[in-house]
């Protein structure tokens, strides 16, 4: 039994679309300036079920996935622990939220987002931020 929930494990995650998700902002500043890849930060609490959800529903087996790995370097920040980020630039009491930088001087590219309404909505914002 066991066998079989772990090849049924590695099979829906050998298939499904991942994003690839950075914890250090310092590490994944770097590496977008070499790339060239704005950012995408998404602020969590562990305490926030919400969280959870968004990130499942909308980072998870989504078909614009391929887009943001291409595009942006993504970092998911969980409040509690005690990864390093600039929490002056990034402040936020709402989880989760979301912010997209620039690499270069990781101004704002749109406003943040604090509430998912939608998926299509969502997709509206991702396609519109200049990734250049």
């Amino acid at each position: 039994m066991k066998k079989i929930l772990l090849l049924i494990l590695f099979l829906s995650s050998c298939f499904s679309q991942n994003i690839s998700w950075q914890s250090s902002y310092e590490k994944a500043l770097i590496q977008a300036a070499k790339e060239k890849k704005n950012l995408m930060i998404f602020i969590a609490s562990k305490k926030s079920k919400k969280s959870n959800k968004i990130l499942k529903e909308y980072f998870l087996n989504q078909d614009y996935i391929e887009y943001i790995n291409k595009h942006f370097i993504s970092i998911l920040v969980t409040v509690e622990y005690k990864t390093s980020y600039p929490i002056e630039l990034f402040y936020t009491t709402q989880f989760p939220s979301l912010f997209f930088a620039s690499y270069k001087d990781e101004s704002f590219l749109t406003h943040p987002i604090y509430e998912f309404k939608s998926i299509e909505d969502f997709k509206k914002i991702l396609y519109s931020v200049d990734y250049k």
